[in-house]
């Protein structure tokens, strides 16, 4: 994935320096090249080699190979190599019985290896495979060629025990807290509102900590010269509250949060280091972050109730939009993800053909609209589509996994140095929590039809909600300019 993003980040600057002679508008020219170079990037892909393993066997299709057989009948094989560059590497051989053969390693994107033979006496190709240790380990499981672990590594990880409950308070009042009438019944639940809000307040503060502040200025900064300073802050809160709301539902579903990000032009977003574990708990985060920035936009709706102030109104309208443009069901906005939980929830396919819509949309939006913002979701939604059709190869992988719970990282890092990537190289960090990313993805549970069915009326309502505010508040000064875009 690093390796695509760098080539997207490279037909980006070769647009920019190709259009830019022309009078091309720069954001749209970057824009222009980096879809050129994901468009290339992924049918470079398409046409290529590819491995397929299923349950019964594993495959090689394209690249002229034709390898393929049932892994009861297949054998491994090991070796170093010469690569083109003067240097060693390890690589992985799969081999039938008629002695046709496969070598795969992992290098990185770096130089070729020179051919090796096979069982067969013919030449082979050593293929530069990106999930060489995931394919390595489903064949030591499927073959099974259990020796090739040490011993220390053989009987897996060890299993984590269920931690004990916390021992839970008595529920019931005392009979003297019984006789407390009305008003110790509201102390009582001010007490907890209070409470609430303070463990609300303490998390939001934990989180600002986060934000860096020299994107924070340089987003205010950007909206003081499209507006004023005061609306830039009415933003800035708007998108802190919308970012927290997110934060919040990742935190209590026990996901890790790295941070909340401003940028410039973009909004803010909420870093998670986690996957998402079920489908319900991915439209779950996907809403948080709209529930909490439309409820944020009712309070200034209800000032312009009370005061009859068109300030209030313009805030809230705006506030409202804001949280509506996040509904959109384009990826990575906030509807795109629902939308990829409940499509998901059915099947892969029906998962990859909404995003591809939903890229579509977005070009379709922003060319019809003029709109540039949208061009640069499609280009996210683009490099998202990318990093999930890669991370479902990895997933598929690991769910062929006879024993999974045998596999902890030390056995991966072994996999991989096996299949060419020595031990506490600097890749292996990030090797690692992919590999996590990928475990978590592929045992994400779908979403029942209930759940779906609640998930999707909250997702109209809310979306109705803002539009009727926004259309409310349409013939009021400063609110107007928001109920334009919509029509």
């Amino acid at each position: 994935m690093a390796r695509a993003g760098w080539l997207v980040l490279a037909g980006a600057a070769a647009g920019l320096g190709v259009a830019m002679p022309f009078g091309v508008p720069p954001l749209f020219s970057a824009l222009f090249g980096a879809a050129a170079a994901g468009l290339a990037l992924a049918a470079r892909q398409a046409a290529g080699l590819r491995v397929v393993a299923s349950e019964g066997g594993v495959e090689v299709q394209g690249g002229g190979s034709g390898f393929s057989g049932r892994w009861a009948e297949l054998q491994l094989g090991f070796g170093i190599v010469e690569r083109r560059d003067g240097a060693l590497q390890r690589y992985v051989l799969l081999s039938d019985l008629q002695g046709r053969g496969f070598a795969f390693a992992e290098m990185g994107g770096g130089a070729a290896a020179t051919p090796v033979r096979g069982p067969d006496g013919r030449a082979l190709e050593v293929v530069d495979l990106r999930e060489a240790a995931i394919l390595l380990g489903v064949a030591v499981q499927r073959v099974p060629t259990w020796e090739l672990l040490p011993d220390s590594l053989r009987e897996g990880r060890a299993a984590v025990g269920a931690a004990e409950p916390p021992p839970v308070a008595a529920a019931l009042p005392r009979p003297a807290e019984r006789r407390a009438g009305l008003w110790g019944m509201l102390a009582a639940l001010g007490s907890k509102v209070a409470g609430a809000l303070g463990k609300v307040g303490a998390g939001a503060l934990k989180v600002a900590k986060t934000a860096s502040l020299p994107w924070a200025a340089a987003s205010v900064a950007t909206y003081s010269i499209l507006f004023s300073w005061k609306f830039a802050l009415a933003i800035m809160l708007q998108l802190f509250v919308h970012e927290y709301g997110h934060v919040h539902a990742m935190r209590r579903t026990g996901m890790r949060v790295r941070g909340m990000y401003f940028v410039p032009f973009i909004g803010a977003l909420a870093v998670t280091d986690d996957s998402f574990r079920t489908r319900r708990q991915q439209a779950y985060v996907a809403l948080a972050g709209p529930i909490w920035g439309s409820a944020l936009a009712l309070v200034p709706a209800g000032l312009y109730l009370w005061t009859g102030a068109p300030t209030f109104a313009a805030v809230a309208a705006w506030w409202a939009l804001i949280n509506l443009f996040n509904l959109l069901p384009i990826a990575p906005l906030d509807g795109g993800r629902v939308m990829h939980a409940f499509a998901f929830s059915w099947s892969s396919s029906l998962g990859m053909a909404v995003s591809i819509l939903g890229l579509l949309a977005a070009v379709t939006l922003g060319v019809s609209l003029g709109f540039s913002l949208l061009w640069l979701v499609a280009l996210l939604g683009a490099l998202e589509l990318l990093s999930e059709t890669q991370a479902r190869a990895g997933g598929r992988g690991l769910r062929l996994l006879p024993e999974p719970a045998r596999f902890g990282p030390a056995q991966w890092v072994f996999l991989r140095s096996v299949a060419g990537v020595p031990p506490g190289s600097p890749s292996q960090p990030f090797f690692l929590a992919q590999l996590d990313r990928q475990d978590r993805a592929a045992r994400a549970a779908p979403m029942t039809r209930g759940e779906a069915i609640r998930f999707g009326l909250a997702y109209v309502a809310l979306a109705g909600t803002l539009m009727l505010l926004v259309w409310t508040l349409r013939q009021v000064p400063g609110a107007s300019a928001a109920a334009g875009v919509l029509t």
